[in-house]
């Protein structure tokens, strides 16, 4: 039997068509390379041909298959924004909570890092910490990306924990002698799962369009395939002035169609789980 919450939300067409839209990106980034099992890496096909039906979306100036690359694009673009969502969740939920919870010193001086990281431009400490590492793995643009992307999470969060702990269930706990940690990880947390959820989509779509303009800039990923770095290609070989729009149109289009269905569940589940914005 399917829970009524699910069933209230599938009701929801936004959320629905964004869904739907999101896992045929997301089937075709975990299933297309194997559909399709051409090396997005290889050169010794012809350059620059349009789309045919032996190179369905044409090859770009070195010959490579801009399919092949695409699909390896995506799945490596999608690695990429939800494991820099994760860290950037990990962190900023773990500061706010804490920093909320305890209060006091610990809560100044976790808000304090919390407000300098949040003063830098997070796109420039990006652009500084890509600068110095000369090989640069999806995990290793995760982490950049993880680690700059989290203050406002962590302001949010510390936000909510103030408001929750003073709640008569948190002093039930207490009087029960549970510790500190199990309280913040069995009453905050749960009661904030929704908002964690919305937030983790919100730093994914952000970590994606993050590592687009990293990899634009020459920043990206070293080795691989992303949507960025095909834009990047795309954009150091002047594809545009010389209208090869088969290699720039749809890396650009995926990952509008990923980013924009990403805000579009933000929103709908926010319309959702806020009665104000409901009501209007």
């Amino acid at each position: 039997m399917i829970p009524p919450i699910i069933a209230d939300l599938f009701k929801i067409k936004k959320l629905v068509i964004s869904l739907c839209l999101l896992t045929v990106v997301v089937i075709l980034g975990l299933f297309g390379p194997l559909i399709y099992p051409v090396d997005p890496d290889d050169m010794s096909n012809p350059p620059e041909e349009p789309p045919s039906s032996e190179y369905p979306l044409g090859t770009d100036s070195y010959g490579r298959d801009l399919l092949a690359q695409l699909l390896s694009g995506i799945r490596n673009s999608l690695y990429i924004g939800a494991t820099a969502a994760a860290i950037a969740l990990a962190i900023g939920v773990t500061i706010g909570a804490i920093a909320g919870f305890k209060g006091g010193v610990i809560d100044e001086i976790l808000m304090m890092i919390t407000h300098i990281v949040l003063l830098l431009p997070s796109i420039l400490l990006m652009m500084l910490i890509a600068a110095y590492l000369r090989y640069r793995s999806p995990i290793i643009v995760s982490l950049i990306i993880g680690v700059t992307s989290w203050p406002w999470l962590a302001r949010a969060v510390r936000s909510q924990t103030l408001s929750l702990k003073e709640r008569e269930f948190i002093y039930a706990s207490r009087m029960a002698g549970l510790s500190d940690i199990r309280i913040v990880i069995e009453d905050i947390l749960p009661n904030m799962a929704s908002y964690i959820f919305m937030a983790f989509v919100l730093l994914m779509s952000g970590a994606m369009l993050a590592e687009a303009g990293l990899s634009m800039i020459g920043l990206g990923v070293t080795r691989g395939t992303t949507l960025g770095r095909i834009l990047f290609w795309a954009q150091m070989l002047e594809a545009i002035r010389r209208g090869l729009w088969w290699w720039f149109v749809p890396p650009g289009a995926v990952l509008v169609l990923i980013t924009t269905s990403l805000m579009l569940i933000s929103t709908a589940l926010d319309e959702y789980f806020s009665p104000r914005l409901r009501e209007r």
